[in-house]
């Protein structure tokens, strides 16, 4: 179990149109929440995730999309924190995955 005390070295979120999204990197894992397309806020099983990406959902929101082999979790951005977010989920995670479109 991570120890709740530690500070993540990166923390990002978003309320947007009514949903809610959340990024997390901490030095030795990742952690987000969405309410994007769900009925209530839900953390991204990080365990299950075999791949992640970022991709446009709105002239002024990306979505990190966490892939994981049942579903694909959707974590709302604010497009000025795309790039951060890339880089910090690059190093945490490793490479992209391909772009859906």
């Amino acid at each position: 179990m991570p120890d709740p005390s530690v500070s993540p070295t990166l923390d990002l979120q978003l309320t947007w149109r009514g949903t809610f999204g959340r990024v997390r990197v901490f030095d030795d894992r990742v952690a987000a929440e969405t309410s994007y397309e769900r009925d209530a806020l839900t953390p991204v099983p990080m365990e299950t995730v075999r791949g992640w990406r970022i991709e446009p959902c709105d002239f002024d929101a990306v979505c990190v999309e966490f892939v994981t082999p049942g579903e694909t979790y959707r974590v709302l951005l604010d497009t000025t924190d795309e790039q951060v977010a890339g880089l910090a989920l690059r190093r945490a995670l490793g490479a992209p995955l391909p772009s859906a479109s």
